[in-house]
């Protein structure tokens, strides 16, 4: 893609090393470029790292959560994403922001890309670890020192690549709403705190005493 004879890098390519740069083009010029791409398969990466982080292989059997990954992952995520963009709607006006709902929205959607590029690596896993990968248990795993090893390597991948994500949202809000760096990690901030404080106190009652 060119703009007055300057050509630019792929948006895939450019939100690495300079989102505010990438997400600012995208609102500008096409910013529904690969939306619903991003957040389906974004959505089946967040499902698959809970289905890991939790054993959910021990509580269904693997094939059914297979295919509720690749449903709930995609649902899931557009219903955050829409929640989400509300509520940080609200508070980077609140902060005097200037960004529209698509701008958020944009914003939120590339922030997935490093999920999004993560997924080949879930197939290099399974082949690795097979079902142990899903479930709380793992003998084949933890009696084998190279697997235990590898296993925790890619944990390390998982958490920067959930940094960067969060990363990359920090400096798309900044660029669409007008914002600092820290203006914009107060704004998300402010609705982590308003999605995660209710949903404590919804597990807490839920929760048997």
């Amino acid at each position: 893609m060119t703009e007055n004879g300057t050509e630019h890098k792929s948006p895939w390519t450019t939100i690495w090393y300079d989102p505010r740069g990438t997400i600012r083009y995208l609102v500008e010029h096409n910013p529904m470029q690969s939306f619903v791409l991003l957040i389906a398969l974004g959505g089946v990466g967040n499902v698959l790292s809970y289905a890991s982080s939790y054993g959910l292989a021990d509580m269904i059997p693997f094939n059914q959560m297979i295919v509720f990954s690749f449903i709930a992952g995609p649902i899931g995520a557009f219903i955050s994403l829409y929640l989400w963009s509300w509520f940080l709607g609200i508070t980077t006006h609140l902060w005097g922001g200037q960004a529209t709902k698509q701008g958020i929205r944009t914003s939120i959607a590339w922030s997935m890309a490093p999920v999004v590029y993560m997924l080949p690596l879930w197939g290099v896993k399974y082949i690795l670890f097979r079902q142990e990968l899903f479930s709380a248990e793992k003998p084949f795993m933890n009696a084998h020192e190279f697997l235990s090893g590898l296993a925790g390597l890619f944990e390390v991948i998982d958490v920067l690549i959930s940094l960067f994500s969060f990363y990359i949202l920090i400096n798309a809000i900044a660029e669409v709403s007008g914002f600092s760096f820290w203006r914009s990690i107060g704004s998300i901030g402010a609705v982590i705190l308003i999605l995660t404080v209710p949903a404590l106190f919804l597990i807490r009652f839920l929760m048997p005493m």
